[in-house]
């Protein structure tokens, strides 16, 4: 005798006496590094054992990948794929040599990067000795402006340093929660976008301005969640 399951959103066929902890070698599956989800309720370790499938069972089988993405779906941004899905961000570290561990457990390509004015003591150490541009994708980004016209003149500057003409746009309305100003990233991208940036600007959760930031020539759009 046969069930009918899904796993992972695909119908298998499997012999009815099957358990969770035999499903998982059925399909030579590590159990030290998978965790399993039955008809939306996960299922400890512990109990793999003693569950038996039924037909019409819904599992989910999940392990861990860098970035958040597996190589079977790339995030293509503008023409360009990326292996993983997170964008990791170069602020609040104790230190250069802190960041540089930080993205290499991260498992992210792509690193945003802030245009700021060079430190003329030579002495001290420049972000750039510890990132590899050859390895990390850089975005720099445009974060610390409050104007349209701020936001413009960092992207141009940072497009001057010569390392990318992507940028990651970031106008600050409110200094006490850093939410954006949507009129002023609207009209940074507009301009950006016909001075031939690759734009990716950060905005409010608001559908309708996501899709006129779309129309006005972004890349992608990034807002906050909830």
């Amino acid at each position: 005798m046969k069930i009918e399951i899904r796993l992972n959103g695909e119908k298998h066929e499997l012999p009815e006496s099957l358990n969770i902890a035999q499903l998982l070698e059925h399909f030579d599956l590590p159990k030290d590094r998978v965790a399993v989800e039955r008809n939306r309720s996960i299922v400890p370790k512990l109990q793999w054992e003693s569950v038996a499938l039924r037909p019409g069972d819904e599992l989910e089988v999940v392990h861990f990948v860098g970035g958040g993405s597996g190589q079977d779906d790339p995030f293509v941004v503008a023409g360009r794929t990326f292996r993983s899905r997170l964008i990791v961000g170069t602020g609040k570290y104790k230190s250069f040599q802190e960041t540089a561990r930080a993205l290499e457990a991260s498992g992210a390509e792509m690193v945003t990067v802030a245009v700021r004015r060079v430190n003329l003591d030579r002495s001290k150490e420049s972000l750039l000795d510890f990132i590899d541009p050859g390895k990390y994708f850089l975005l720099p980004n445009t974060a610390g402006c409050y104007t349209a016209d701020e936001a413009i003149r960092a992207a141009r500057l940072g497009r001057e340093v010569g390392l990318s003409d992507w940028v990651k746009i970031e106008v600050i309305g409110d200094q006490a929660t850093l939410y954006p100003d949507v009129q002023a990233t609207l009209e940074a991208t507009r301009v950006l976008v016909k001075e031939g940036f690759t734009v990716l600007p950060y905005t409010s959760d608001d559908v309708v301005f996501a899709k006129r930031l779309v129309d006005a020539g972004a890349a992608a759009v990034d807002a906050p969640a909830g």
